[in-house]
């Protein structure tokens, strides 16, 4: 596969080209913006039609949208741990561990899976049983670590910080690789007693480890190898529409919803999986939700199990701070994989000692990765992730999933995502 290489025009000012004064005093974004915001919420909502016999191909059924990561566990028979631990900045995370099941297991290296944006640990359990990763692994006798980063449903909890105060979501997924990220690892080796663990991310979770090996490169030595899914560094590439309108107006948006004080969005509320049942019947085989997420995500109507998506709408979306998505924005715009970009550059200077936010340096991700990409992502297209393959120095793997319509949300909920990805990371392991 070549290489795609990239110009740096859109680099040389990865800052803000106008300033918070001049895009708040246009009232017509503010509208676009309540537009778009509201898009999840039809998204996660149900319909109130009972599933009754309706065909999945998942060993699941619709309470499971009701219920915690713990609960979903427990239910399917699997033992379970939950461990609790507090950042270096003070936030206070969950951490769920799915102890190994065998006596004697055969793999001595503890598993860290890690979620996307807007999503929790129930990322690698919502396809239930003999599906799910974190139950794929369970059975093959891993050690299995389920993380959750600060602001999501479970994570809500600082030292002295109310989760009511902007202060509290002042971060973006910088400060969850940074400091969440050497918590939770540091603890998996500590309570597991391993010098080396393998690590397993998905879109944000991804982004949230080149973050950390590139700015915190001695955590190379403790990763045995990473497993990237759909990962989200570059994200130029986008056929999102719906990214795409936000990543363009991303100003106006933080903006807005400074004004109104609004530093987190799309917390978890328990109505939204009610909401689906008014919204978006079962009965009907394509509703408007699908029509939503599939603008989001890509469409893959044979390749999207109905029940499945109406139970992750009663887990997702689970929170982020609305610093999070700009920063996400700000990737989209100047094309560098870099740190938050301020308003103004004396900000910048503040912070950095320079007038543009430093690129993270990719070159210094030593540690081994395989790379896991879909033809049809729209969130984080095919270049984007050969652009990256090309940047890292220890590139074990450069996976293309083989079906054509496999989108970004089908890594955690396709039909066949354990054929065509989870048996694939299984495989390594074993041969590790």
């Amino acid at each position: 596969m070549a290489v795609v290489r990239y110009g740096n025009a859109a680099a040389a000012q990865c800052i803000w080209p106008y300033r918070w004064s001049a895009v708040c005093s246009s009232w017509w974004p503010y509208i676009l913006v309540l537009c778009t915001l509201t898009l999840p919420l039809r998204v996660v909502a149900r319909s109130s039609d009972a599933f009754g016999g309706y065909p999945t191909v998942f060993a699941i059924d619709e309470e499971d949208g009701m219920l915690e990561t713990s609960e979903l566990i427990r239910k399917y028979g699997y033992p379970i741990e939950q461990h609790e631990i507090t950042t270096a900045d003070g936030y206070i995370l969950t951490l769920t561990r799915i102890p190994p099941m065998r006596t004697k297991s055969d793999h001595s290296l503890p598993v860290l899976l890690v979620h996307g944006l807007f999503a929790s640990s129930a990322d690698f359990l919502i396809i239930g049983p003999n599906n799910s990763l974190a139950y794929l692994l369970a059975d093959q006798g891993h050690d299995v670590w389920l993380a959750d980063l600060r602001g999501n449903r479970y994570c809500r909890r600082h030292t002295h910080l109310s989760s009511d105060s902007r202060e509290f979501w002042d971060y973006t997924w910088h400060e969850m690789g940074y400091y969440d990220l050497p918590a939770t690892i540091d603890h998996v080796l500590s309570v597991t007693g391993a010098r080396r663990l393998h690590y397993i991310g998905y879109s944000q979770g991804t982004t949230v480890f080149f973050v950390l090996a590139s700015t915190r490169p001695e955590y190379n030595a403790k990763i045995a190898r990473m497993y990237a899914l759909s990962p989200a560094v570059y994200v130029q590439q986008v056929r999102s529409p719906i990214f795409r309108w936000l990543a363009e107006n991303g100003p106006a948006v933080k903006c807005f919803l400074d004004a109104i004080g609004m530093w987190q969005v799309l917390p978890h509320n328990p109505v939204q999986y009610a909401l689906q049942r008014a919204l978006c019947p079962a009965r009907i085989a394509r509703p408007i939700c699908v029509h939503l997420i599939e603008q989001m995500v890509g469409p893959n109507p044979n390749g999207t199990d109905r029940l499945a998506q109406h139970i992750m709408a009663g887990h997702n979306p689970s929170g982020a701070s609305s610093k999070q998505l700009l920063h996400f924005a700000q990737l989209n715009r100047c094309g560098r994989f870099q740190q938050f970009a301020y308003e103004r550059p004396d900000q910048n200077l503040a912070h950095y000692g320079r007038e543009q936010p430093p690129a993270y340096n990719l070159s210094a991700v030593t540690a081994p990765v395989a790379l896991f990409y879909a033809l049809n992502d729209w969130m984080v297209g095919p270049a984007n992730v050969v652009r990256l393959a090309a940047e890292l120095p220890n590139v074990v793997s450069l996976t293309e999933v083989q079906d054509p319509h496999f989108n970004h949300l089908d890594f955690v909920a396709a039909k066949r995502v354990r054929a065509l990805v989870y048996d694939s990371i299984l495989e390594q392991l074993r041969d590790l």
